[in-house]
């Protein structure tokens, strides 16, 4: 876990008492994915002593960034993921160019889709350099038609500006290298978002009555959401004595999300809990025996795998661009086919038919996985040390 720190360079570097700290802007479609997923890089930002901005569409994850953090939050008023409206989206690029060039960051890490298309664009007229993450395609990436070219001709415009582009998974980055999206001179991996392992660590569940399966995710279709539904309702009708959980809640600002109509139709059938939206994942992920994701969202590294597999779960998902990565099939769980509840349904069942003992392996090979390929500790200096060097071009 300590290798990644030899790169570790930027607090000695960048503190200068004689120049102002260098001020790098994160941005994001919405204040829940900066929370969600960079809290723990924004910190690191501020302990190595870089002031930090923070852009992104408003909602109430912004209190929880000013509350734990010293960044200053701008809200985007104009970025909306619903909208495919080319007004809409011509207004959100005067906007966070204006935005950037009143601010005038040193640096802007751009995260999510929108952001790293139009707001690299905006970068590239305000003259500020920048460092894109590519976190998967989300629903474009799962189309094959106008939206996806569309969405790619952005990001091999956007990317010319970029001084670097990271990518959370292998399969992402040999596709935009294939489709000359990227210049490989540019392009990296490190892989997932990173995570925090001293937080999300084992606990011991409290009763070990029934085999309890999780899902954890924003309750969209591309998510596997009805996938996992159906295979619940498949097995409590044959009589198998476990629960399925849901944790998460459905979306309005994305158009693949499930009603809250579906959802309590489930609830009230008996075949799913619905746990809610939970600011703290920790205590029912504790309580689940295995962590289901049937995901065919195109995700970067999905983070609720990688927070149950550092408190030592075992993984049920798809072999799917980024879920695949967190998984070798048998060892710290099971691969499924995307869209195929019988796979789930026989996944499940054998699941079920380990001992707790076996079960337990597992979820140790998960937190090892977690340890060796994901962690903080890993993630963390590589976007440090990116951060210094492309600083250090533009000085």
């Amino acid at each position: 876990m300590g290798g990644g720190s030899e790169i570790f360079l930027c607090p000695k570097s960048v503190r200068n008492p004689l120049k102002p700290a260098p001020r790098v802007a994160l941005v994001a479609s919405i204040a829940w994915t900066l929370w969600n997923y960079r809290l723990s890089l924004i910190k690191e930002l501020e302990a190595a002593g870089y002031e930090v901005i923070l852009l992104a569409a408003d909602d109430a994850s912004r209190l929880q960034l000013e509350h734990h953090t010293y960044a200053k939050f701008f809200p985007l008023r104009q970025l909306s993921r619903r909208s495919l409206s080319p007004y809409q989206n011509l207004k959100f690029l005067f906007e966070i160019f204006f935005v950037l060039r009143h601010r005038r960051p040193d640096l802007v890490l751009f995260f999510t889709i929108r952001p790293n298309t139009l707001g690299n664009l905006a970068a590239a007229v305000a003259g500020i350099p920048s460092i894109s993450t590519v976190e998967g395609m989300g629903i474009s990436g799962s189309s094959q038609g106008w939206l996806r070219r569309l969405t790619l001709a952005l990001y091999r415009l956007a990317f010319r500006h970029s001084c670097k582009v990271i990518f959370l998974n292998n399969d992402d980055l040999q596709d935009f290298l294939y489709q000359r999206i990227v210049d490989p001179e540019k392009a990296l991996l490190v892989h997932g978002p990173g995570v925090d392992l001293q937080h999300f660590s084992p606990r011991v569940k409290a009763s070990y009555d029934k085999i309890v399966f999780l899902f954890v995710a924003r309750l969209l279709s591309e998510k596997g959401i009805r996938e996992f539904a159906n295979a619940a309702r498949y097995l409590k009708n044959k009589g198998v004595a476990a629960e399925f959980r849901v944790l998460g809640s459905t979306d309005s600002g994305n158009p693949t999300t499930i009603s809250n109509a579906e959802l309590e139709a489930w609830v009230q059938e008996g075949i799913l809990q619905h746990l809610g939206f939970l600011d703290d994942v920790r205590p029912a992920v504790a309580q689940a025996d295995v962590l289901v994701l049937p995901s065919y969202y195109r995700e970067g590294v999905p983070r609720s795998v990688l927070e149950a597999m550092g408190m030592e779960k075992p993984i049920i998902t798809t072999d799917n661009v980024g879920c695949r990565d967190t998984v070798v099939d048998g060892k710290n769980g099971f691969l499924i086919p995307s869209r195929n509840v019988a796979a789930l349904v026989e996944a499940m069942e054998k699941t079920i038919a380990l001992s707790p003992a076996q079960r337990a392996d597992m979820g140790r090979v998960s937190r090892e996985m977690a340890e060796q390929e994901f962690g903080d500790p890993l993630v963390l200096p590589k976007y440090l040390a990116l951060i210094q060097e492309v600083l250090s071009l533009k000085h």
